[in-house]
């Protein structure tokens, strides 16, 4: 008995256990919750322009090591193997292989020699001491183009912290609305069931409660697209981060009105001038092309450098001979055909950046204009639309109790409930474009950072 109890028990455990595996696989998994801190640091280590960008900034690095190489000797090794029977060439190879003897002197063996093998060893290397200035101006052009790169990849890290602030804002505001809405349908739905009673009883005429129905059904609609909206957006979050896009999450950072940015226009524009760090790219990569053009320039100038020779001649790589050499050489171009184009592409070429930079110029005071003007219309709408939504939510806690009382249709009590929705929809179109808008300036102006945005979607000094 005690046995058969040991083994029941046993069994209950073992089923206790099971059960509580399958229990656990059934519940799903929680939303991860994503404040917009971790949301970004996620999407830079993720983002693929961002790593593009970095990539530039290491070649460009590299580069600047390969122009810097121009200072240092050059050291090559060399390895031949000759065989002949020409006469200068036996004469020179014996010489070089410390092996010319006195029968090597008879006439018959001067015109006539046998075929010799020489295996030839030796290193040479290079020093400049002067090269017309190439390398001096390459390192300077390269290092003006390593700082071009990085100003590059500092405005993607901006363009990163745009994208990821507007997608997680619209999601907040997606979210707010659909809970808005959802509300709006539940005290709907009730409404439509209550008038169904009164309408079985006569007290509610067949228009209205259709009527009702039929708005009733656009607030469904509205509800179901909003989810939709939430579902899509959730989706391209997960994306921005680099992760599944069916990955469930749940947002922290709160959507909230604060005080805007009240610099002027001019303000801005003086900022984006001296902050915007592709301006400052295309500045940098007119140094470098400034410095293309005196290399160019300078191309006529001699070269000199310095120069040894070790070689080991042999036939058997037993018995052979050493010699070396050492001097200095020198050459300049008296005639360069290609010296005038060169040049003048050079200096085109850096004609065209400067109109590249005036481009910007022109760009960046576009924008920021058209920019300003459409953070200034939201910030004008945004009291407006706030003051709408008190009024909205009165005006269908004010009908109710009227229709309750038969001096209103359910028709006008689920109109003014989707006007409510709209309003919302409105202010909360308003609240999201003022902060992207705000977003959006910072970016324009090269101001954008991680804290600034967060004090945008917080509301935040």
């Amino acid at each position: 008995m005690k046995r058969v109890t040991t083994i029941l028990f046993a069994f209950g455990f073992l089923l206790l256990a099971f059960g509580k595996e399958l229990v656990a696989e059934e519940i799903p998994a929680a939303p991860a919750s994503i404040t917009f801190g971790k949301f970004y640091q996620k999407v830079l280590a993720y983002y693929p322009k961002l790593k593009q960008q970095g990539a530039s900034v290491e070649i460009a690095i590299a580069r600047k090591f390969q122009a810097s190489a121009g200072f240092l000797p050059r050291i090559q090794g060399l390895v031949s193997m000759t065989t002949s029977n020409d006469q200068v060439y036996v004469f020179g190879t014996l010489l070089r292989q410390r092996a010319f003897t006195q029968e090597d002197f008879s006439l018959s063996r001067l015109n006539n020699p046998s075929s010799r093998t020489n295996y030839n060893i030796g290193l040479h290397g290079e020093m400049p001491i002067f090269d017309s200035l190439q390398t001096v101006y390459k390192v300077k052009q390269a290092k003006y183009m390593v700082e071009s790169a990085r100003y590059d990849e500092a405005f993607s890290k901006m363009e990163v912290l745009l994208v990821a602030s507007d997608a997680y804002l619209h999601t907040i505001a997606i979210e707010k609305l659909l809970s808005v809405a959802e509300e709006a349908c539940k005290n709907s739905e009730a409404d439509i069931k209550q008038a169904d009673e009164l309408k079985v009883k006569g007290m509610v005429l067949g228009a209205d409660f259709y009527a009702s129905k039929v708005i009733f059904g656009s607030l469904k609609t509205m509800k179901n697209e909003l989810a939709g909206q939430k579902d899509s957006m959730h989706a391209l979050l997960n994306i921005l981060m680099g992760e599944d896009p069916l990955s469930p999450i749940q947002l922290v950072d709160a959507l909230q009105e604060g005080n805007a940015d009240n610099r002027s226009l001019k303000e801005w524009l003086q900022e984006a001038y001296k902050s915007r760090p592709d301006l400052h790219s295309i500045e940098e990569a007119i140094h470098a092309q400034e410095a293309d053009v005196s290399r160019e320039r300078a191309s006529l100038l001699p070269n000199i450098s310095a120069f040894g020779d070790l070689n080991e001649n042999t036939q058997n790589f037993d018995t052979g001979g050493g010699s070396f050499a050492v001097g200095l050489k020198g050459s300049m171009d008296i005639f360069e055909p290609s010296y005038f184009a060169r040049v003048r592409i050079a200096k085109e070429s850096l004609r065209k950046l400067e109109y590249d930079r005036n481009i910007a110029k022109d760009s960046i005071a576009k924008d920021v204009t058209d920019e300003y003007s459409r953070f200034m219309s939201f910030q004008e709408n945004l009291p407006v639309l706030h003051e709408m939504t008190d009024d909205s939510g009165q005006a269908v806690d004010l009908t109710r109790p009227l229709y309750q009382e038969g001096r209103k249709s359910v028709a006008d009590l689920l109109d003014m409930r989707q006007g409510y929705i709209r309003v919302y929809q409105a202010y909360y179109a308003a609240l999201v474009g003022s902060k992207t808008s705000q977003a959006r300036l910072l970016f324009l102006s090269g101001q954008l950072d991680e804290s600034k945005t967060r004090k945008i979607i917080s509301g935040g000094e």
